[in-house]
């Protein structure tokens, strides 16, 4: 309760600030403003705000760089919450636990703290302590933001992703991070399969002192890419002080794609939460991913026509990329089409028309490309605006992207974004290019990939559906209409 009336208070104060601001009776900088209401209602606000700063779709490129600042400035909580914590959950204090255990923690974030301590073998290890009373913060958090999400959607429409399910992601993803045993699983995952990459640190869980809110892990010596953007920012850091100290901007946005190249495509989960706060750059030039509450599950159907895809993309081959594209995203099409077609017809006329239907999605994805390439390389907009513009002129052709993927291209773009803030002449389609030839998908490719499993429906229910779907294309598309019209006459399946 307590809660809820405290996030009333902090929204009715920044409603009043913003309507003074309308009527020019308040001088602050909106981006401050904006900022400044994320750290005062705290818990959930400043993960959202977090994620806010690394969407330019939804916000300006001046307010995500001021939001950065949240990925590093929440308030820690007293020891004695931590004490009460370890008794409650390992039945002992840290100091009986551990050699050594540091009272004042080193970092703080919305949801938890990390404090160092020293295991008896004198391993030094990072501790994260859940932040006290925060699954019912949590609640209370998700109400409110799903009425901001409304507003949202009522007076600042963003076309690529509505505010709505933005807010129903967000959710999805905080409520996995309230579980440190899921982060556990998901860390002790990834960290098999880079215990041995020349590039990149995952640090190792220590599972006899981890809980569902107490995780126990390396402690990793580096500089978090948060407070490099930050430094960068005010003046405190250049790239020359960076260099000194072993640090290569340029090959750091290099390594960070590589490594989510790695996971998804190598793997079977990926790290899908690359925000500044949680890459550390090291002073051997290598990368340390933490903090694994979010991942997203790797393809386990159709992969090679998505790296067909990512590929053709990285070539700026529209043709082949969106032929590709229908393989994997256009399942629901396929389906639809070859139960509504008698079964007596071949494989090969059901491939002739999800063929001719990819080379007209084409044509729309390579006009979408051109007009959208100089503003990404501006930074006007980011890799998301793009792919859901795309994604949004594909809804005519049923396109249901598979979930790994949504979440995948979102991962992408957070750190393509970070990529742009530390080299201006960052090109996501050259890494893909690098990628590739380091790892040639002939090589890992055919032991893994399957095709998805083929589910007729039956021949009535389908021909109801095409005739829907051709009722809707009367209106967004006359002309596709009308070619996907005249070539279903021959089967007699619709009206001539």
């Amino acid at each position: 309760m307590l809660r809820f009336i405290y996030i009333i208070g902090v929204l009715t104060k920044y409603s009043i600030i913003y309507i003074l601001l309308k009527l020019n009776l308040y001088k602050k900088p909106k981006e401050k403003i904006l900022r400044n209401f994320f750290e005062e209602a705290g818990g959930s606000f400043v993960k959202f705000g977090q994620l806010l700063a690394l969407r330019v779709d939804a916000l300006p490129k001046s307010y995500a760089l001021e939001m950065i600042s949240l990925f590093d400035n929440v308030k820690p909580f007293p020891y004695q919450d931590v004490e009460d914590l370890f008794l409650q959950e390992l039945g002992a204090t840290p100091q009986k636990i551990f050699k050594d255990f540091q009272k004042e923690p080193f970092a703080a974030a919305s949801f938890g703290q990390v404090h160092a301590a020293k295991l008896s073998d004198d391993t030094i290890v990072a501790i994260k302590v859940m932040r006290p009373g925060i699954e019912g913060d949590v609640i209370v958090d998700f109400f409110f933001i799903d009425i901001l999400a409304l507003f949202g959607d009522w007076f600042f429409k963003v076309d690529a992703l509505p505010w709505k399910e933005f807010a129903k992601e967000f959710k999805k993803w905080t409520k996995e991070e309230l579980d440190y045993y899921i982060e556990a699983e998901h860390m002790q995952t990834i960290y098999k399969t880079a215990i041995n990459d020349r590039f990149i640190v995952i640090p190792k869980v220590y599972t006899n002192f981890s809980t569902k809110k107490i995780l126990v892990e390396d402690y990793i010596e580096g500089i978090a890419l948060s407070k490099v953007l930050l430094g960068l920012k005010n003046g405190k850091l250049t790239r020359e002080n960076l260099k000194d100290y072993g640090i290569d901007l340029k090959k750091v946005t290099k390594i960070m794609i590589r490594e989510i190249f790695r996971e998804f495509f190598l793997g079977t989960i990926f790290h899908a939460d690359p925000h500044p706060g949680n890459i550390l750059l090291l002073q051997n030039g290598k990368v340390a991913f933490i903090d694994f509450g979010i991942v997203g599950e790797s393809l386990k159907y159709n992969k090679a026509s998505f790296v067909g895809f990512v590929k053709a993309a990285a070539e700026y081959d529209y043709k082949k990329g969106v032929y590709h594209f229908a393989n994997f995203a256009g399942e629901y099409l396929k389906n639809m089409i070859g139960s509504a077609l008698p079964a007596s017809v071949s494989q090969k006329q059901v491939d002739e028309f999800m063929t001719f239907v990819s080379n007209y999605f084409a044509e729309e994805v390579a006009k979408i490309a051109s007009e959208k390439r100089r503003r990404l390389e501006h930074m006007q907009e980011d890799y998301t605006v793009a792919y859901f513009h795309i994604l949004k002129a594909g809804q005519k052709f049923r396109v249901r992207l598979p979930n790994e993927t949504v979440l995948f291209i979102r991962t992408l773009t957070i750190a393509g974004f970070l990529a742009k803030q530390l080299d201006y002449d960052f090109k996501l389609a050259d890494e893909t290019k690098k990628f590739f030839a380091e790892f040639p998908e002939d090589s890992w490719l055919q032991s893994i990939d399957n095709a998805s499993p083929y589910k007729r429906l039956s021949h009535e229910k389908a021909i109801e559906q095409l005739n829907g779907w051709l009722s809707y294309l009367v209106e967004v598309d006359p002309k596709l209409y009308q070619l996907t019209k005249n070539y279903f006459k021959q089967y007699r399946l619709v009206d001539r």
